[in-house]
């Protein structure tokens, strides 16, 4: 009977360790499985393209606006994007963040070119090292960059100028604050605005002021503006706080008379012309403008072909649409 039990007791026993060593494997395996998955896992981050997008101004809302678009698409393609800029508008600054970029070896730069003259060398030593480099919002033409994603800034330039010039009566003297003197997008957009104020006589420029995209620069220059030249009755701004600027400056000389246009759909411009307090603003599409940049960086790094220029919409908000502006 002593045996019966004991012969019982070594089969259980035997069961026992079969069912523990089972699960011991079976556990070891999971594991196994699971440290492979994260090895890979680790690669693919690894080996991921890894893109610099370098903005204008690293907290500005159009800015993220790009960012925001740009991590859509890095998410989309699998791809790295790091968003830098300088704290504040600096053109200096900026190059320093490109050189960076190109010194780290990285697999694509998307950047803005606010002055041709210092950001094309750097953007073809930067093609020379076989790192390539697309331009947005602001082009750099001469230089070897693969392709410029944004508006057409002729053409909004050319679209400011319908706007104004279906939305005033009579005879008109305008005062124009541009962003910048050196940015190819504000000299275009100047251009293109230009061009249709001279096909009409009962509208001229007679003054022009430069606000290096600072609001407070642009108050300030349509202030010294309109007390210069008194008989002006509507201002424009080419860059994206230079309505809000100019609004500030009329409040101050108290000439709620100025009729103010501006450009791209800053929340302060927004909520003006929903108070009837700036007549209409062209707004760009900066989301698209980065979705679009990632995707063909992406594409040319697949060995497609891309196109030299890739266009973004753009559009007039005005009283009657802006409230659905607000809601996207």
């Amino acid at each position: 009977m002593t045996n019966k039990r004991w012969t019982i007791s070594l089969i259980v026993l035997f069961f026992l360790f079969l069912y523990v060593l089972f699960h011991f494997v079976a556990a070891t395996q999971e594991m196994e499985r699971t440290v492979e998955k994260l090895k890979q896992t680790a690669r693919a981050e690894k080996t991921a393209p890894h893109f610099v997008l370098i903005s204008q101004e690293f907290d500005n809302p159009y800015w993220r606006k790009v960012e925001k678009g740009a991590k859509a698409a890095a998410k989309q393609y699998r791809v790295n994007v790091e968003y830098i800029g300088p704290l504040r508008t600096n053109v200096d600054e900026q190059v320093k963040l490109l050189e960076k970029a190109i010194a780290s070896r990285v697999d694509g730069i998307i950047v803005q070119s606010l002055n041709d003259a210092k950001f094309t060398p750097l953007i073809n030593k930067a093609i020379a090292r076989n790192i390539p480099v697309i331009t947005i919002d602001t082009d750099a033409p001469k230089s070897k960059r693969l392709a410029y994603v944004g508006t057409n800034n002729f053409e909004a330039g050319q679209l400011l100028g319908k706007a104004v010039a279906s939305r005033v009566s009579g005879s008109n003297k305008i005062g124009v604050i541009i962003g910048s003197e050196t940015s190819e997008n504000q000299q275009l957009r100047l251009q293109g605005f230009q061009s249709i104020i001279a096909q009409h006589p009962s509208l001229s420029v007679v003054a022009l002021s430069v606000s290096n995209i600072s609001r407070f620069q642009a108050s300030i220059q349509a202030e010294k503006m309109l007390l210069t030249h008194p008989d002006i009755t509507v201002m424009v701004g080419t860059s994206a706080l230079d309505a809000i600027g100019i609004l500030m400056a009329t409040k101050n000389l108290d000439r709620d008379d100025i009729k103010i246009f501006g450009f791209d759909d800053v929340e302060e411009t927004l909520d003006a012309i929903q108070q009837g307090k700036i007549v209409a603003t062209v707004i760009q599409k900066p989301y698209d403008m980065g979705f679009s940049a990632v995707k063909l960086m992406v594409e040319h790094l697949e060995d497609k072909s891309i196109a030299n220029e890739y266009f973004t919409a753009t559009e007039i908000v005005d009283a009657t649409n802006v409230e659905q502006e607000g809601t996207k």
